[in-house]
């Protein structure tokens, strides 16, 4: 079980994930900015969200399923800012669009909530 603090940690980390989202469906976004969203996104989980330990099954599972999202989001950003051409930019956004759906299902079970 999660305490209090861990439950707004998830909150505000489900918020960072939804700031991203948005940023990275806006109608013309700058790559450098979404990396530096993904970078600070990463930030905050190390600092706040990775050192969280759970003994149950469930929530375990989930956080060791973000910890490897997080770490593949990073790269997918890396990727979306060296990336030059038209079709290879919206390639590497929709890698990330997935991305944050992942995330976000997984910060919805942490939390108990749906997010269908």
């Amino acid at each position: 079980m999660l305490t209090e603090n861990q439950v707004q940690q998830f909150r505000l980390l489900q918020t960072t994930i939804d700031s991203l989202d948005q940023a990275l469906n806006s109608t013309r976004f700058d790559q450098s900015e979404i990396n530096q969203k993904i970078r600070s996104l990463q930030k905050f989980f190390r600092e706040e969200i990775q050192p969280i330990q759970s003994d149950e099954y469930q929530t375990h599972s989930v956080l060791v399923e973000i910890n490897k999202q997080m770490r593949l989001l990073t790269i997918d950003g890396t990727f979306l800012q060296t990336a030059r051409q038209a079709e290879t930019i919206e390639n590497r956004a929709g890698q990330i669009r997935d991305r944050i759906k992942l995330l976000t299902n997984y910060c919805a079970v942490i939390l108990g909530t749906r997010t269908d």
